[in-house]
Order: structure tokens, then sequence, then C-alpha cells
């Protein structure tokens, strides 16, 4: 078999990574073919288990095999280049031999700098690990900047020229090459910030503010922990920590808050210390909890920390169980430990201590026997799923957050595209009721209308798993006892929509009745927002639908939602809208 011929399904077809079955036959049998992408699709897997299992070692052999399947392959003569110029082939060969390059190009070239980066962090400590991080930041920078040119170069191929099979396959390559750059990209920042943060040029003050999404809000729960963290050199310490009880409500916002927050929600937000995270602007967010800290004595923060419980927990997972004063804490019964029993059992000032002394357990442990490795791997889905945020009142390290996944709900909306939908929810009941509140999320989008422009639907089913006797049983910081206008028992979540930008309000429904909403709009996203009571045992359904303006594409992509994280995994689903009968 020529070196040429070769390429032709090996270059074409041995790049479908994921796809063990896949088969572009380019002038060579199918069961060559076949034999290639079994082998180069375990390689890719075996990679991929060792990335994820932490074994460097073996990840870097899977990935050293997977190059070499490939790189003999890929041709660089005259008679290649020629064919590659021949109509309707031509393209075809082009894209295969592109596609080769790219796997070669990112195991050659930015490969290597990954693994020998978390080959070091892998057993140092916090102390030795940042200054690692710090040494490698030009390296990782120049891996990042390579893994943006591959990816650009992929992004550059006409999918439109290929044959099905092999445009499905560049996709595909694609796809992989841009979940490595998110990788590189990642460590890359992190080079540049996490030293810096974590003291290694001077000691900084971290302020974290503790989400309890037992009782919700846009970016997670109400604010009612605060822990200032003193970063040296790496070793975090716990300087101070407050519960809600010492924050006394303002009568003036302490900061401005977007006005069309304000007309859906009200202006608490900026009053009360529990609302810290009701806006989707984490960067409000931070200069509100900097001010509640400040104005309670604290100093200004250098850093703003924003996580729930379910990060705790996860941080659980990489450090092992710790003791509190209330007994071990695990991964296991992080959530019920911190969500459910203490407002059965305790009373509010009971309640904040349990919480606060958890997190400083958990941040103690982090501190004094977590490894780099093992926090990023734990870490990782909490990360996707929004529920940590940061901001830096140093400018530049601000600016290179603005552009990560730690940049709060807005920021994550913009980044996700303008096929973006947000979905975000506030408890109005005044309890911890998050546990007994069921959520479905889906979307549907079609042209129905006469004039071509497109429509979207979110759908939003919610349910009480309280029954009437849990309603007079459970205690007041559970139900809210009826003191907020919501008779206990009952759940009060108030939903907002945010679209992106070039949509119109088409009216919200409750199970199928056209009802009332407040509707806002900030910098060209339309805010749709309606509160519901359910009842013990019930469950209801809330429509929002809008119209895209003239600007939106009437053949846009299926809208993503992205929504305040829950308590557990929400079933997002998505379909073509229902359109009425002529």
């Amino acid at each position: 078999m020529t070196r040429r011929r070769r390429l032709v399904w090996v270059a074409g077809a041995l790049l479908l990574i994921g796809t063990a079955a896949a088969a572009v036959h380019v002038g060579r049998s199918a069961f060559e073919l076949q034999q290639a992408l079994e082998s180069a699709t375990a390689d890719a897997a075996r990679a991929t288990k060792a990335v994820g299992a932490g074994d460097v070692d073996g990840a870097e052999r899977a990935a050293s095999d997977l190059v070499a399947e490939i790189a003999p392959a890929i041709p660089d003569d005259p008679v290649w280049h020629v064919a590659e110029a021949i109509p309707g082939l031509g393209p075809n060969l082009s894209a295969a031999r592109r596609a080769a390059t790219a796997i070669v190009r990112v195991g050659d070239d930015v490969a290597p700098t990954m693994f020998d980066t978390m080959r070091e962090l892998s057993d140092a400590d916090a102390a030795t690990a940042v200054r690692q991080l710090r040494e490698k930041a030009p390296a990782l920078r120049r891996a990042a900047a390579t893994q943006d040119d591959i990816a650009r170069d992929l992004v550059d191929i006409d999918r439109s020229a290929l044959i099905p099979r092999l445009a499905d396959g560049i996709e595909r390559v694609t796809d992989a090459v841009d979940d490595v750059r998110v990788v590189t990209d990642g460590a890359a920042q992190a080079a540049e910030l996490v030293p810096a943060m974590l003291g290694v040029d001077g000691d900084r003050r971290i302020l974290v503010a503790l989400q309890n999404t037992a009782e919700l809000r846009t970016g997670g729960g109400i604010t009612g922990t605060f822990l200032e963290l003193r970063a040296h050199d790496g070793a975090l310490s716990l300087e101070a920590q407050r519960d809600s009880s010492h924050f006394a409500p303002s009568t003036e916002p302490l900061t401005a808050v977007p006005a069309a927050e304000v007309r859906a929600l009200g202006d608490g937000i900026g009053r009360y210390v529990q609302n810290t995270s009701m806006t989707a602007d984490f960067g409000v967010t931070a200069q509100l909890a900097s001010a509640w800290w400040q104005r309670s004595g604290g100093s200004a923060p250098d850093v703003v920390l924003s996580m729930d419980p379910v990060v705790l927990q996860a941080l659980l997972g990489a450090v092992g169980p710790v003791d509190t004063p209330s007994g071990e804490l695990d991964q296991s019964n992080a959530i019920h430990r911190l969500l459910v029993e203490p407002y059965r059992t305790l009373d509010q000032d009971a309640q904040g201590r349990y919480f606060a002394d958890a997190a400083a357990a958990v941040f103690t442990a982090v501190t004094e026997r977590a490894r780099p490795i093992a926090l990023v791997t734990a870490l990782a889905g909490v990360v996707d799923e929004g529920r940590v945020s940061i901001w830096s009142r140093d400018p530049g390290q601000q600016n290179i957050l603005a552009g990560t996944v730690f940049a709060g709900p807005l920021a994550r909306q913009e980044a996700a595209g303008p096929d973006a939908f947000a979905v975000y929810f506030n408890d109005a009941t005044g309890g911890k009721v998050t546990p007994y509140l069921t959520v479905g999320l889906a979307s549907r989008s079609g042209v129905c209308r006469a004039d071509g422009l497109r429509e979207v639907e979110v759908e939003v089913d919610l349910g009480n798993t309280l029954t009437e006797k849990d309603g007079d049983s459970l205690p007041l910081s559970v139900t809210g006892g009826g003191y907020y206008g919501v008779k206990a028992g009952d759940i009060a979540p108030t939903v907002t929509v945010v679209t992106p930008p070039g949509w119109y309000a088409g009216g919200v429904s409750l199970d199928g009745s056209a009802v009332a909403s407040v509707d806002a709009e900030d910098a060209g996203r339309l805010s749709v927002t309606r509160r519901i009571d359910l009842a013990p045992g019930t469950s209801q359904v809330l429509t929002f639908r809008f119209v895209a303006g003239p600007t939106v594409s009437a053949d846009a992509a299926t809208p993503q939602l992205l929504h305040t994280p829950l308590l557990a995994p929400v079933d997002v689903r998505s379909g073509r809208i229902g359109c009425p009968a002529a």
C-alpha cells in the first residue's frame, strides 16, 4: 500500500476520534480502513481515560501511539498537492490532510507542555504548585496560542465541499480540538491568575461568599455565610467568618444594580445581604459582597469567590472527610447535612454557625491535604455548572477572568453565543424549600409566522413535593411560616427568562392560560419574569414565548438553555415549536 493511498483512508477517516465504526473509503478497502479506525480510537480512548484518572504517563504513551499511527501517513509531495486541486476530489484530500496534521500538531506541539505541567503538579503541595505554575506560564501561553492556531485552521475547512462522512469526521475532529483548546486556554489563564491570587507576590485577602441553594437566587442561593481567607505563598488561612445575622438591612442599595433587575425583582437586591447573588452580573454581586463585608468591619477584599454547598461536596471528594463540631462531614452526606438537617433541627443562630463551621473545616482540609490535580478533577463538573464565580479587584486579573467560566451568570450567557437563553430562579417563600422543589426545562423553536420570524418557547415545569402535613409540622426556617406572603407548605419560585439580544416578548402562559409578566430590557437582552405559588403536592408549567427580531436568523440554531445551579441535575429537553393549525 502506497504512502499516498494510506493517507486517504487514515488521515481522512482515522481522525474521526470517538467513532470506532466510521469509514471514509477513498481508494482502499473498507476492512483495512476499519482496522485503522479501531487502532486510532483505541489510542484516543486510552489517552482520555488516563487523563481522567490522573495517569500522566499512560496518557502520554497513548497520545504518542496515536501520533505514530498518523504522522507517517501525511504526504508532503508535489503529486499529492496537485491532487488537492482536482474539483470534487481535491477538497476532500485537502481536508483529510489538514485534519491529520491538526492531530499531529496537538500531539507534538501542545500535549508535551500539558503533560509536563500535570506531572510536576501531581504531587506538589500548595506552595510548590503555585510557584511551578508561574514558572510554566510562558510555555502554557505558547501551547494555548498553538492550539488556537490549529483550531482556526480546522474552522476554515469548507464542509460544503466534502462528502458527508468526511464532513462529519472533520466536525468531530474540530470538536475534539476545541475540547483541548478549552483545557489549554484554561491552563494558560490559571498560570496567569492563580499564583498572584494565592499570594506569591504578597498576601491577598479572599472573601468567600457561600451561597445557600436551599433558598434560591439567580446565581445559586442566598448569601448566608462569609469567610475571609488570607493567601500567602499558596497557603490559605481562615482570618474571619460571619453569617447573615451580622448584616442588618440597608435603607438604600449598597451599590448600583441594573435597572431591569430592580424592575423585575425589586431593590432588595442591594439592601439585603441574602440577595447579593440575585443579580446575574457577578461584577455587581462582588461589589455588593465587598460592601457588605466592609460595612461589617472587614477589610476590602482583593478577590471575591462565590460557591455553593455542591462545590463543598466536590471538594470533600478530593480531600476526604472532615471533622466539624457537629460530626464528620463527607461527600456522601454533605448536601443533606448542610441543606436539609440544620433547618429541621436547629434554631437560626445555630444554623449559621453550623454552615460556617463546615465550610471552614473544608477549606482547612483543602489547604492541608489537597493536591492540585485532584482538585482540578474534582471541581471540573461544578465549575461547568456555573457554581463557582470569581472577581478580582486587580484590573488586569479581572480582564482575564471576564472571559472565563468563572465570570458569573451573565458572562456565561454572553459567552454561550447568540442562541443562549438563561432561566433564573429566585425563591419568595422565605424558607429553605429547594430540596422539595422539582424543576424540568425545555426549549422549542421554529417558524410559524407568515413574516418568517423565528419563535422560541421556554417551558419551566415546577413541582412541590411537600405535603399539607409538612406545611403544618416543619419549622419556620423550612416553610417560611407564612411570614413572607406565602402560605406555609407552598413554594413560591420567581422565574426569569433572559433572551439573547434581538428578541421580543411573545407572552407567558401558566398551564396553558395566558398570565401577566414583568418585562424589562438591559443592553439589548429582554428579561421576562413571573412568580407562581405551588401548593403542596402540586405542579405547574410556565411557558415563555419569544419572537425573534429582524436581526435574528430564521434558521438559527436550537436554543441553548442555561439556568441557575440547582441541587440536582436538571433534565433539559429540546424540540420544535407547535404551530397553530391554519
